[in-house]
């Protein structure tokens, strides 16, 4: 078998793929990366920078940690050390699952490819003709919320929510990341029904059930326990949100709205009440 993913999740951020993340990788038989994400097809000058801080975190990390061996201390270090390459290449990606054992199923959880163009979706194919695809979805104006809480979080006093509101560049980024209308089509053509999408709201209700899901569609076939799953992570700090920012975003994001209740009407309609209920009342 050569070195490639068999699964991709490609996003969307915010929306249940670090669950996804440590509930596989506690799994028998999966092989995900001591770096959660690679960023190796995504197109934009950063990816280098990103890969190599996620290095330095995962560095940090390990280091505080008392429950593993040092022989899987070992293992860890040998991978974040190819992670710090210079340069990347197909080669350099394919090599990434040569760390997993034989029989493994391999795959990489990286929310930037969420927004991948046709080009680097054909890239992808390259690499594995044959990769399942996994996408995360969740309510626009809660992941884009989510997204710009997080991005608070990490740039502090340097980012503040009116100046963005106000700014279409900033707003550009959050929006973005939330054009299901435009990433999901992309995907289905590139890869037909190789891709399989769930929702965060679903995750939250029946996380057991969904990750049973996810591992029939990624083609995992061993057993598993009762208790498959882990509990949500990376849920982000309880800011609560604005009405204002609330109905602004709703408003921008309609969209997405009328695009996803062709494929989940029934929630897209529960995620609407949300907004358009209490606007009800206030008139």
């Amino acid at each position: 078998m050569p070195d490639q993913p068999d699964f991709l999740c490609v996003g969307a951020q915010k929306a249940a793929t670090s669950w996804l993340y440590v509930s596989l990788k506690h799994l028998p038989g999966i092989f995900l990366a001591a770096v959660k994400e690679s960023h190796y097809f995504t197109p934009f000058d950063w990816t280098d920078w990103r890969r190599l801080k996620q290095v330095e975190k995962r560095r940090e990390a390990y280091a505080k940690r008392t429950d593993i061996t040092d022989e899987y201390r070992k293992f860890v270090d040998r991978q974040l050390e190819y992670y710090s390459a210079d340069q990347v290449n197909d080669d350099w990606y394919r090599g990434i699952y040569s760390f997993a054992d034989e029989g493994d199923l391999r795959g990489e959880i990286c929310p930037s490819y969420f927004a991948l163009r046709d080009e680097n979706i054909a890239h992808v194919n390259r690499i594995n003709p044959d990769a399942r695809i996994v996408m995360m979805l969740r309510d626009p104006v809660e992941r884009c919320w989510s997204h710009m809480r997080m991005h608070k979080r990490e740039k502090g006093d340097q980012f503040h929510f009116d100046d963005a509101f106000r700014d279409p560049n900033v707003m550009h980024m959050f929006l973005a990341s939330t054009a299901y209308n435009q990433a999901i089509p992309r995907w289905q053509n590139g890869v037909g029904d190789r891709l399989a999408m769930y929702l965060f709201d679903d995750v939250l209700d029946r996380p057991e059930q969904m990750l049973r899901q996810i591992l029939a569609h990624i083609g995992y076939e061993r057993p598993v326990d009762h208790d498959c799953s882990r509990a949500p992570v990376n849920v982000g700090d309880p800011t609560p949100l604005p009405e204002q920012y609330r109905m602004d975003l709703y408003e921008r994001l309609q969209p997405q709205y009328e695009f996803l209740e062709s494929l989940f009407p029934e929630r897209v309609r529960e995620w609407r009440m949300r907004y358009e209920q209490p606007a009800r009342i206030a008139g």
